[in-house]
This record gives structure tokens, C-alpha cells and sequence, in this order.
């Protein structure tokens, strides 16, 4: 799968209308600890595609976010 702009995750619409986030560097699906980061809504995938690929943000970024609910 080929790295889009230059980032190492993207989001990737699965069956069914979920979303997914796919780590490029990897080529799997993404995990965030040890939960891997599928069957997601689109404004969820997109909210932690940002995130991950925010050299700014670090964990604790993205898990303020779900601790806020917004994931």
C-alpha cells in the first residue's frame, strides 16, 4: 500500500461503512496499545489519523482525546 503524503498512518474505508487506521511503516492495521484500530466511524478515524500523524502530538494526546469521548 502506498504512503500518501509522506504519512506513516492513513485511514482505509473497510466493508461495511467502518473505518480503519493503516500504519504504513508496517503495513498492518494501526494499535494504539494494544487495541488495534478498526471497525472505527469515519470523524474517529479521521480525529486519530490526525493525531497519529501529528509529529507535535504525542500518546498522551490521543488518549486525552478518548478519554473526552471524542474517539
Amino acid at each position: 500500500m502506498p504512503v500518501q503524503d509522506n504519512n506513516r498512518f492513513e485511514c482505509v474505508e473497510e466493508p461495511f461503512d467502518t473505518w480503519m487506521i493503516w500504519d504504513n511503516a508496517h503495513e498492518r492495521p494501526a494499535e494504539l496499545g494494544a487495541l488495534a484500530l478498526i471497525g472505527l466511524s469515519y470523524s474517529s478515524a479521521s480525529i486519530l489519523c490526525s493525531k497519529l500523524n501529528d509529529p507535535d502530538a504525542g500518546p498522551a494526546t490521543v488518549e486525552a482525546e478518548r478519554n473526552l469521548g471524542n474517539l
